[in-house]
């Protein structure tokens, strides 16, 4: 009688573990992607900062020039 306990406690153990591993597993894959996704993310907000920074910057100079050089006037050498 206590044999078959044991045997059927094991048993229940062994399916109680197997599930918490898969559940692990998935865990783990969900945050290696998620992780994934946030890398690429910051890459991107990054990436977007450094072109606006560009964008800004050479608006400004554009504005910078066409004051001081054409005094508000339109340039006669731009494409129309």
């Amino acid at each position: 009688m206590l044999a078959e306990l044991v045997v059927v406690g094991g048993t229940l153990l062994l399916l109680g573990s197997l599930v918490l591993l898969r559940e692990v597993q998935d865990l783990r894959r969900r945050v290696r992607r998620a992780d994934w996704l946030l890398t690429r993310a910051d890459v991107a907000i990054s990436e977007a900062g450094r072109a606006s920074i560009a964008v800004g910057g050479l608006q400004l100079i554009d504005h910078l020039l066409g004051t001081v050089t054409g005094n508000g006037e339109p340039d006669p050498d731009a494409a129309r």
